[in-house]
C-alpha cells in the first residue's frame, strides 16, 4: 500500500513539474543510521516494514493503535521505552484506570493491549481535550481531573489483525500495522540466516 502511495505522488510530482529525487529511501530521509541501529537492537525487525513503521511510531500526531498479530512491536516498544519506565496494561485490566492516570501524571509512556475491548474512557486522551488552568494541564477521566504531563505517550495495541474498528475511533489515531507480509517475512529470514 505505502509504495503504491509513493508511487501515485511522485506521478503527481511529475505531471506538476515538480522536481524530486528518487533516489532518496524514505527511510533513509525519516530517520538517521543511529536510530536504525538503536531500533534493531532493541528488537525491531530490520526489514523496511518494520523500520517504516517504527518511524511512525516516532512521528505521529494522533496515537497510535498497532495491529501487532506476531507479538514484535510489542517487544520493540517494551524496549525502545524501558528507561521511561513504560507500563503494560489492558483495557481487560483490572487496574487500567490506574495506570492511566499514572501515566497521565507522571509522563510515563503506556501501551495499552486487547484495544478491541475499547474502553470509552480513553476518549478525552484520544481526542486531547485539554484545559488550562493556572498554568496546569487538565485533562477530564470519568469525574475527575487529572494533571497531564507534557511527556505522556500512549500506545494502543490488538493481537488480532481482523478486527474492524468503527469510524470514529479510526478517525482519532494513527494505524500501524505490523502484520509480517511476504516481503518483510522474506527479508527477516535472510537476515536470521546472515546472522
Amino acid at each position: 500500500y505505502r509504495q503504491h502511495l509513493f508511487s501515485t505522488w511522485t506521478s503527481h510530482l511529475a505531471a506538476a513539474s515538480i522536481k524530486y529525487r528518487a533516489d532518496i529511501a524514505r527511510t533513509e530521509y525519516l530517520s538517521n543510521p543511529d536510530e536504525r541501529l538503536r531500533w534493531q537492537a532493541n528488537a525491531l525487525p530490520t526489514d523496511e516494514l518494520c523500520v517504516e513503521n517504527a518511524i511512525m511510531l516516532k512521528r505521529f500526531n494522533r496515537y497510535p493503535l498497532i495491529i501487532d498479530p506476531s507479538g514484535q512491536a510489542t517487544e520493540f516498544i517494551m524496549r525502545e521505552f524501558n528507561e521511561r519506565k513504560i507500563t503494560k496494561t489492558s483495557f481487560l485490566d483490572d487496574s487500567f484506570r490506574k495506570n492511566l492516570e499514572s501515566a497521565l501524571r507522571f509522563g510515563n509512556p503506556l501501551l495499552v493491549q486487547d484495544v478491541e475491548n475499547y474502553d470509552p474512557i480513553l476518549n478525552p486522551v484520544l481526542n486531547r481535550e485539554l484545559r488550562r488552568t493556572g498554568g496546569r494541564v487538565l485533562i477530564t477521566l470519568g469525574d475527575q481531573d487529572i494533571d497531564l504531563s507534557p511527556s505522556f505517550v500512549i500506545f494502543l495495541s490488538t493481537r488480532d489483525p481482523t478486527v474492524e474498528f468503527p469510524p470514529d475511533m479510526c478517525s482519532r489515531v494513527t494505524f500501524v500495522n505490523f502484520t509480517v507480509t511476504r516481503s518483510s517475512l522474506q527479508s527477516q529470514c535472510l537476515h536470521r540466516v546472515l546472522k
